[in-house]
């Protein structure tokens, strides 16, 4: 018979034996998400190399535009990879922040790079006094390094999820980040459902309307984007399609804006393209639908390549 001590030491040499191969089946199972950058929204864009080309701006691009499609249109004429680099209004709107990070993205060698720089009147607006960026305190403004995997500083400071809800939300997710940064979004697209998220985006953005404004210190911005951008390859200005709605309270809240956008153009030397009334399908007035962001990169590249 057994010692009560004996017994004692066996039973905690088998729950430490449990919960060692947890820990191991834990790791195992979240290898794969975290070194294939399948985190969250914006994970694997740290992860990945540093990029050639670059694809950037808001959610409308990170959604609308698609590096495979685009690239595959364009043939091997710029250099690659090809990175969506385009994260949230809240993250990288045009600012010294975004240009600091996509200088760290971008690989220096570069001369003959392709550079979509997706423009509309809230990426260059600001709330509250010029000067003060709020990015400035997010990862696009904090995070030093952005080619690295696994990227712990991201992990440590901005991936906040219990690393059980890692597995979770990957097998549930919405979103899915694809590796060249595109951000796939599987939500209804049936009539009745479209037109509530229109209903509620338009909402968000008259309270945007009303509390922001065309931000000096942003437009200064992008044009030290484009600055930085031009020796390493074609820098293009582009406006994405978004629902009519949305594109009326544009024309309210910036009627100026497409004529300000060519004189930019003209002052740097570089195409504007200007989609945003073609009729193309939307989630909910902002962001295109999946089929849709096909059609459109795919018309994109087409003209990129006249």
């Amino acid at each position: 018979m057994k010692s009560p001590l004996v017994a004692a030491v066996s039973k905690l040499l088998r729950r430490l034996a449990l919960l060692a191969g947890a820990l191991l089946l834990g790791a195992v199972l979240l290898c794969p998400v975290v070194f294939k950058g399948r985190v969250d929204a914006f994970y694997g864009r740290f992860t990945s190399p540093l990029a050639g080309s670059l694809v950037l701006g808001t959610s409308r691009a990170a959604q609308g535009i698609q590096p495979a499609v685009l690239a595959a249109q364009l043939g091997g004429r710029f250099e690659g990879p090809l990175l969506n680099y385009a994260f949230t209004l809240t993250h990288s709107p045009y600012g010294p922040a975004y240009l600091r990070s996509i200088q760290r993205k971008l690989r220096p060698e570069t001369k003959n790079g392709l550079f979509i720089l997706a423009v509309d009147p809230w990426s260059l607006s600001l709330t509250g006094p010029e000067g003060k960026f709020p990015e400035e305190q997010s990862f696009i403004g904090q995070l030093r390094q952005v080619s690295q995997n696994p990227n712990l500083p991201y992990l440590a400071r901005y991936q906040t999820k219990p690393l059980y809800r890692l597995l979770l939300d990957y097998a549930t997710a919405t979103e899915r980040l694809h590796p060249d940064g595109w951000l796939e979004v599987n939500i209804g697209t049936d009539s009745a459902q479209v037109r509530a998220r229109t209903a509620r985006k338009l909402q968000d953005y008259r309270l945007l309307a009303a509390s922001q404004h065309l931000s000096a210190g942003r437009l200064t911005g992008l044009r030290h984007t484009i600055q930085f951008l031009k020796p390493h390859g074609r820098v293009v200005l582009v406006r994405l399609p978004v629902g009519a709605a949305l594109l009326q309270l544009e024309h309210v809240y910036q009627p100026g804006f497409n004529q300000l956008m060519r004189q930019l153009a003209a002052d740097v030397a570089v195409p504007f393209l200007d989609y945003s009334a073609q009729p193309y399908a939307t989630t909910d007035g902002n962001h295109l639908q999946q089929s849709a962001s096909v059609g459109f990169s795919r018309q994109l590249g087409i003209d990129l390549s006249k």
